[in-house]
């Protein structure tokens, strides 16, 4: 989800009680690429260059199986105050997935389930300085050329 774009659809998670089942079925359909997080139970799928990817998952007893769409955010306090001066509410508090962002699940006035992400934002790298480039010498300037002159002897 790095790079993404506020207000825009970023990620899409799909349960599955099954997860080696649904990376054959979406691999082999799709095409899509894996790759399994082990310490948070959870499988990244890559849907394409520039394409909307997500994770795969297999919900605890008690959490409603459905696919959750994430629209991402520059900060998910003022987001979720947003959506709760709006008529949406908080369904699951802000949690931190580590060295990635968080990210929080809210329902819109209709009652459908979103979450929102927001990237963490990592340390910026100062630019390498460039060396000066070495300074060339100035070019040498062409002399004139003397014609011979032709004599006009008869």
């Amino acid at each position: 989800m790095a790079g993404t774009r506020p207000g825009s659809w970023c990620h899409v998670e799909i349960p599955t009680a099954a997860i080696e089942n649904a990376k054959r079925f979406y691999g082999n359909c799709f095409g899509w690429k894996f790759t399994d997080i082990p310490q948070l139970s959870y499988t990244l799928y890559n849907a394409g260059d520039g394409e909307v990817g997500g994770g795969l998952w297999n919900p605890a007893a008690g959490v409603p199986r459905q696919i959750v769409n994430y629209i991402g955010v520059e900060n998910i306090e003022s987001a979720v105050a947003r959506v709760e001066a709006n008529g949406g509410k908080l369904v699951n508090p802000k949690m931190e997935v580590p060295n990635s962002g968080w990210f929080v699940l809210i329902a819109d006035p209709d009652g459908n389930t979103i979450g929102l992400w927001q990237n963490m934002q990592k340390p910026a790298v100062a630019p390498k300085k460039k060396k000066p480039a070495a300074k060339k010498a100035p070019a040498k300037k062409k002399g004139k050329k003397r014609r011979a002159r032709a004599s006009r002897r008869p």
